[in-house]
Parts: structure tokens; sequence; C-alpha cells
């Protein structure tokens, strides 16, 4: 009895793993490990065609290359590279996801290489994944621009 129970968990453990695999919290993990890293190799593999981007508090700050409001992987890629960061750094005070989205809650740096060193431009920041079929069909942003803070490193 001990041995049928102990493989009927390991085979329900195995089954939710797999599963689990394909989850939209997984998926928006992976993602964004993809978009600090400024893998665009990763990202282009895992935004849907039709993705879109948007950060609707980017629409009236100058100096910072916006507005961001991208539709198509390809628009999605172009205006991520035009940054020309070198990575970005999120803090993640708290994550949470229902219904296919994913929120992270926390801060993000952007990271620059200068002739001087690197730089870093820190905000506070949501970031909401939607991932459908196991890609991502939004990446919204609420960044708090007022609250940018620049470190040298």
């Amino acid at each position: 009895m001990i041995r049928t129970l102990t493989a009927a968990a390991v085979l329900t453990f195995t089954g939710a793993a797999a599963q689990a695999q394909d989850a939209p919290e997984a998926v928006a993990e992976a993602y964004l490990a993809a978009y600090q890293a400024q893998d665009f190799v990763a990202l282009e593999a895992l935004y849907a065609e039709d993705a879109v981007f948007i950060d609707p508090t980017s629409e009236a700050i100058q100096g910072i290359g916006g507005p961001f409001n991208w539709t198509g992987r390809e628009a999605i890629l172009a205006g991520i590279r035009g940054w020309g960061a070198t990575r970005l750094e999120y803090e993640i005070d708290r994550t949470w996801s229902a219904s296919g989205h994913v929120v992270f809650g926390g801060a993000v740096a952007a990271i620059y290489e200068t002739e001087t060193g690197s730089v870093a431009y820190r905000y506070p920041i949501i970031t909401i994944v939607t991932i459908e079929d196991g890609h991502v069909t939004e990446h919204r942003d609420y960044t708090d621009f007022s609250g940018m803070t620049q470190e040298a490193r």
C-alpha cells in the first residue's frame, strides 16, 4: 500500500512539474530573464507574432526615447534595441499572477556602457506580462519616471 501511494505521489508530482513548465509564470520568468539580458534571440522566440509592448506612463516624458507603444514582434525588438542598453536589472519585491497575467512589482535599472564606465538609470516599475499559448502577447509597464535615480557603476 505504501508503494502504491508513493508511486502515485511521484506520478502526480511529475505531471504537475511538466504542466508547470508551460505555466504562465514559468514563461514569464524565462521572458524576464531574456529581457534583462537583452537576449534578442530568446526574446524573438518568446514573443507572439502580434505581441504588444506598451508603457502608458512613457507617453509625455521627454528624453527617454518614448513613447513605448509597439505592436508586432519585429517592432518590439527594434524598439528595445533602440534603447542601446547593455542589460536591465530587475529588483522584484512582489510577483503574482492570475488569468495568464504575471505581475512583477519593484524596480528596474537600465544599464548603459559609456566611455567612463557603466551607468544605471533605476526606476520604480510594475511590469505585467500576458502569456497565451506559451508566448508573450503583451508586455505592459507602469514606470515611475519621476522616481528615477542615476548610479555610476
